[in-house]
């Protein structure tokens, strides 16, 4: 594991052990690591028995995926749709691969095209599969974990640097919702 995927995966469960302090029912996904994956569960139920009042069950999930594949992401979508049986509610996109290859001569076209497949790609696919939902509830949050790799080429090159940039996602909110009506 490098280090740009551990950093990621620190954010990860970051996020996730701050939204089970709403009491939100979590899917998580991972790639290889199953333990970590279930090791967070552990913690998150931790996490909701001594900090939530709430009497209602916690359902927490995980999902194992390649998001380098589109096709992947869907059949991802639809896994954690079917074992909660309810909408996405909110997308933390935060799958990210880098490789420390500073020299444009050094990188090949499939390491390209496989570092914008996970670091772009993946996250284009699963907001096009929970925005139509988020739209038809009124309601939805779709958050874009990026990385400092996006300020410049440095020692990751530039296809990562090119491929945390997510501009053509600022349009969601007043796409999916009227003014107002926040996603």
């Amino acid at each position: 594991m490098n280090h740009e995927s551990s950093l990621k995966a620190r954010i990860g469960r970051a996020c996730a052990r701050k939204l089970v302090l709403y009491d939100c029912d979590l899917a998580l996904t991972y790639s290889t690591n199953r333990l970590a994956a279930e090791e967070l569960v552990a913690q998150l139920k931790h996490d909701h028995e001594t900090n939530v009042t709430s009497e209602r069950y916690f359902r927490v999930s995980i999902h194992q995926g390649d998001l380098s594949k589109p096709e992947m992401c869907v059949k991802l979508y639809e896994e954690v749709r079917k074992a909660h049986g309810r909408p996405v509610d909110i997308l933390v996109s935060n799958a990210g691969y880098g490789k420390r290859i500073t020299d444009i001569w050094d990188i090949s076209v499939e390491e390209f095209e496989y570092t914008l497949s996970i670091n772009l790609t993946a996250s284009f696919v699963l907001t096009k599969c929970v925005v139509d939902e988020m739209k038809t509830q009124h309601w939805g949050r779709i958050i874009y974990v990026s990385s400092i790799a996006a300020y410049g080429a440095g020692l990751n090159g530039c296809r990562e640097s090119s491929s945390h940039h997510e501009p053509f996602f600022i349009f969601l909110p007043d796409q999916i919702m009227p003014p107002r009506k926040a996603v």
